[in-house]
């Protein structure tokens, strides 16, 4: 499995946080379906966009890191463009050094200091 981030920006009047938590419920059961599991799902809240997508001024960003199989990707992706709520998206891979540097930083425990040190 390979591990991806996808932003999300979700129209200013799907944001209710009823709506916004159906939208995320639907995209990971996407990724659970493909075999892969969802590491984290930050919620951003609406912010001011850069420039007007879609005549819209605002959008609430989601940020999803998960593990998939590239077809489970791909089919998110394929959702992501047949939904109407959603302004824009942009999904990363992220790199195996990335992947494993993240895993090792929270593996190895902080070095102890000698007397020499001190």
């Amino acid at each position: 499995m390979r591990g991806y981030e996808t932003i999300i920006i979700v129209r200013p009047g799907a944001s209710s946080e009823d709506e916004l938590n159906g939208i995320i419920e639907k995209f990971t059961g996407i990724v659970k379906e493909h075999g892969g599991t969802v590491a984290k799902i930050d919620k951003w809240g609406l912010k001011k966009l850069a420039y007007v997508i879609k005549k819209e001024q605002q959008g609430s960003y989601v940020l999803y890191s998960y593990e998939c199989a590239p077809a489970g990707v791909a089919e998110m992706e394929r959702q992501l463009r047949i939904d109407d709520r959603v302004l824009k998206y942009l999904t990363v891979k992220l790199d195996a050094e990335e992947e494993a540097t993240e895993e090792e930083a929270a593996e190895v425990p902080a070095p102890e200091t000698t007397e020499a040190e001190a």
